[in-house]
């Protein structure tokens, strides 16, 4: 017997990935919910948040939820049609409709050109897509008319026309539904599992292969592979800098323990900007407070905005205000820092003269 409160604790912690429908053995529809997070990047998982006690008494098959259901394939041979149900069935029609052609591997990589395979491979993509939607919960249908529909698209593709959104219309149009009767699957919870898994290493396989071979980026006019992007990314001075530091701090940790290497990161962070502060005033480490109003009036003067004429102008008002905002946050960590030694100094005179008030104590 299937909970509430557990589906609903798994459709908020993992909902965008179907897992309360794992829950639920609604496999199909957790495998929706996976390619498109959360069932069209949200909006299906938003709509469970009120369906999933329906959900519920359907896996559990309630005496009363079974009744109405019948009761409702009694009153109509053919199940409603539903917005929600359409929707689905064109957004991810286009996905799996889309992704095969965007998957085949481009001519000059591979050395075969496979572009033939897009209007064979495009409207059955289209085709399972509508079908999957089509044979969520109570409602089946075969997958013969979907593949009818899709295929009859395709003299289009041979006219150079991305009949992409077409195609699917076609496959949702050819889709008859019908009811499906209450009862348990005739697979088993692992056949269910393994098929699933299947599917999605296939669909994961089309996405890894776009990416690598025909996913570009485009900056400023030029076009780069994004494998090639990437590369050049992890070789960037940024990521380097960032490996050295993480190799530095991991080597500290295992010369002087943990809690040091903590404090040492944390210290790096500059969580009170001090660092940041130091540099814009171009200062080291350990200045004095006469140092640093000194170094600041001589920068205030120097950037003044009413010294700047024309687009300087913008440009000094900007350092002007970063050299200010520097000296008020060095200055105030300068006092916090003075007021704590003043307190910490304090307290250790009331210790020391502890002992001694005690001793004259027991002398009298």
């Amino acid at each position: 017997m299937a909970s509430v409160c557990v589906a609903y604790l798994l459709w908020l912690i993992g909902g965008g990935f179907g897992l309360h429908h794992l829950y639920l053995r609604r496999w199909k529809q957790a495998f929706v919910w996976w390619c498109l997070p959360g069932g069209y990047f949200g909006a299906g998982w938003l709509r469970d948040m009120w369906r999933i006690p329906e959900y519920v008494a359907d896996y559990n098959r309630e005496a009363e939820h079974v009744r109405r259901l019948k009761e409702q394939m009694k009153q109509v041979e053919i199940p409603p049609w539903k917005m929600a149900r359409w929707m689905g069935m064109l957004v991810v029609g286009n996905m799996f409709g889309v992704l095969p052609g965007m998957a085949i591997p481009n001519k000059d990589d591979l050395g075969v050109d496979l572009s033939f395979l897009r209007p064979v491979l495009n409207p059955l993509g289209a085709a399972i897509g509508v079908w999957l939607v089509g044979n969520i919960g109570r409602w089946k249908g075969s997958i013969k008319g979907p593949l009818l529909g899709c295929y009859l698209t395709t003299p289009l593709y041979f006219f150079g026309i991305n009949a992409g959104s077409l195609t699917t219309l076609a496959g949702a149009y050819c889709f008859r539904r019908q009811w499906r009767m209450p009862g348990p699957s005739t697979w088993s919870a692992c056949r269910h599992f393994t098929v699933l898994l299947v599917c999605g290493l296939l669909y994961s396989s089309m996405w890894a292969s776009y990416l690598y071979f025909n996913a570009e980026v485009n900056h400023n006019g030029d076009k780069i592979k994004l494998r090639d992007a990437v590369g050049n990314f992890l070789k960037s001075p940024l990521v380097q800098e960032f490996w050295r530091n993480v190799r530095a701090h991991w080597k500290h940790m295992q010369e002087h323990g943990f809690m040091s290497a903590w404090n040492r990161l944390v210290d790096s962070l500059d969580p009170f900007g001090e660092k940041n502060a130091l540099k814009v005033l171009g200062l080291e480490a350990g200045a004095t407070q006469d140092q640093i109003k000194s170094r600041y009036r001589e920068l205030s003067k120097q950037w003044h905005p009413d010294k700047a004429k024309g687009e300087d102008k913008e440009l000094a008002q900007e350092k002007f205000l970063e050299i200010q905002a520097a000296y008020e946050n060095l200055s105030n960590i300068k006092n916090r820092r003075k007021k704590a030694n003043s307190k910490t100094v304090k307290e250790e005179e009331n210790s020391d003269a502890m002992p001694q008030q005690k001793e004259q104590t027991v002398e009298l």
